[in-house]
């Protein structure tokens, strides 16, 4: 007779999402870190191990979250055998949040995409290193940060190579929309806004573009306030797998969750932040690049 430990369950799978191990990515032992002086402890910081220790010692409480029992039959189903993706941690973290709110309800990227509130596109493509003489701004995934789109005068293509990626005479892109990393970067998931005047670029492939649709009960400040929102930010650790040498989220981003106003005025009174700080810096922009252009200098850095 077979033995069976005691967290056995012949119609589920255990699941342990443990975010460390004791080693680094360097294969060197990894210390418990303090996070308010950066000063490294004395203690391997073994999430695994503690984790294991919980499980043989049958003492997992119930939401727990990076510890669970997943249907066996569900996770065939899904074809995913990777285990941050059955963290309901994240996802459940969020919901608690939300709902104590009742001017809003949930909705997953993939449900207003299908409802048409929002539309969500890929990239341009990805031309050459030697390809990278022009005029137009080619924007990469490291360009993407601090919810901007910087733009490398290093980076820039012909305009005849630009309409071959956008397939016609523009980028089909539009003043505020929302860009993210969708592969490779750390940054995936942290939106950035396309301000006016940065329309005419090339995206690598390797970016989100979300839009609002004009007769959604919200506009692009308040999906940037809502895909900033910390507990929408740690959903996006449940969906990026590491695929051979980098990260991808695929169509799994679809699963995100975002909070959804039932007004247009909840919109506007929680993104108002939002809006005056890129409306804000759309103008501050706007008078410096005109006194720029008054001076009689050229100044190739600050280009768009």
């Amino acid at each position: 007779m077979v033995h069976k430990p005691k967290w056995f369950n012949k119609d589920k799978v255990l699941i342990i999402n443990a975010p460390t191990c004791g080693i680094n990515k360097d294969g060197q032992e990894q210390y418990v870190v303090d996070p308010g002086t950066g000063a490294r402890g004395s203690n391997i910081d073994d999430k695994l191990a503690e984790y294991t220790e919980l499980v043989a010692q049958n003492k997992v409480k119930s939401g727990h979250g990076h510890i669970a029992y997943k249907s066996a039959v569900e996770i065939q189903r899904s074809g995913i055998y990777v285990p941050c993706y059955f963290d309901d941690k994240y996802e459940d973290d969020f919901v608690k949040k939300f709902s104590k709110r009742s001017e809003f309800f949930l909705m997953s990227l993939g449900e207003l995409n299908a409802k048409k509130m929002i539309s969500i596109e890929g990239g341009h493509g990805s031309p050459s290193a030697d390809q990278r003489t022009g005029e137009v701004p080619y924007i990469k995934v490291s360009d993407l940060r601090a919810g901007s789109v910087n733009i490398n005068p290093t980076n820039m293509i012909p305009k005849t190579l630009a309409e071959t990626f956008w397939g016609g005479s523009h980028s089909g892109l539009a003043p505020y929309d929302l860009l993210s990393p969708e592969r490779a970067s750390k940054n995936i998931g942290e939106f950035c806004v396309l301000l006016p005047g940065q329309e005419e670029v090339v995206l690598t492939k390797e970016v989100i573009v979300i839009r609002a649709d004009k007769d959604a009960v919200f506009d692009q400040f308040y999906l940037m306030w809502a895909l900033s929102l910390t507990e929408v930010r740690n959903q996006w650790k449940r969906i990026i797998f590491m695929q051979t040498n980098r990260e991808d989220v695929g169509d799994r981003m679809m699963e995100i969750k975002i909070p959804v106003p039932k007004v247009t005025k909840t919109a506007r009174d929680v993104a108002k932040p939002f809006k005056d700080y890129y409306l804000g810096l759309e103008r501050l922009r706007e008078v410096f690049r005109d006194e720029l252009d008054a001076s009689g200098f050229s100044h190739h850095i600050f280009h768009s």
